[in-house]
């Protein structure tokens, strides 16, 4: 979460100056990427040596939520992309919370379903998308407009339909349980 908020730190101070320099735009991605690496290697890192816990499994969604929310969010408030991202994302995961919540007093998995790890992916890469769009285009063009405009598309799509994927197993999981 450290990292994500020094994006968006950084996000303001360089993004609000004008179009994104190159340097600002490195300085950016390189906090992004070493935010997706740790959310990428803490759960490795927790099973391999032993200190896997309970309140580790329920804190890490948390901290991939508000670290990707942060940076979203910053993209989002500088111009780079709409609200609507950031929105969607934050909807997403205060459900899917409550999902995991159902599923627990219904005896059935909280772990993170695959549409929740392509959903990460997805919006991990596209931190970098619309960085490169910020960086590469000038945002009066019709080509960043359309970069921009595709890469929220996708985003939304694809958070949607993990939030879709973790309703209808939370809802099957409860009927299938009797507890619905």
């Amino acid at each position: 979460m450290v990292l994500a908020g020094g994006f968006a730190a950084g996000a303001a101070a360089t993004i609000h100056q004008g179009r994104l320099g190159l340097a600002s735009a490195l300085m950016l991605a390189g906090l992004a990427l070493a935010e997706e690496a740790t959310d990428a290697l803490d759960g490795i890192v927790a099973r391999r040596t032993g200190t896997a816990s309970v309140i580790g499994g329920v804190f890490d969604p948390l901290s991939d939520s508000l670290s990707r929310l942060a940076i979203y969010f910053s993209l989002a408030l500088t111009g780079c992309l709409s609200i609507a991202v950031p929105l969607v994302m934050a909807g997403r995961d205060i459900i899917v919370a409550y999902t995991r919540i159902i599923n627990a007093m219904t005896g059935g998995k909280t772990s993170a379903r695959l549409s929740g790890k392509v959903k990460a992916v997805v919006q991990g890469a596209g931190i970098f998308l619309v960085l490169g769009a910020a960086w590469a285009l000038d945002p009066a063009l019709t080509a960043s407009v359309i970069v921009r405009r595709s890469c929220e598309v996708i985003l939304i799509t694809v958070t949607a339909w993990s939030l879709l994927d973790y309703l209808h197993g939370t809802f099957r999981h409860a009927r299938a349980s009797g507890k619905l």
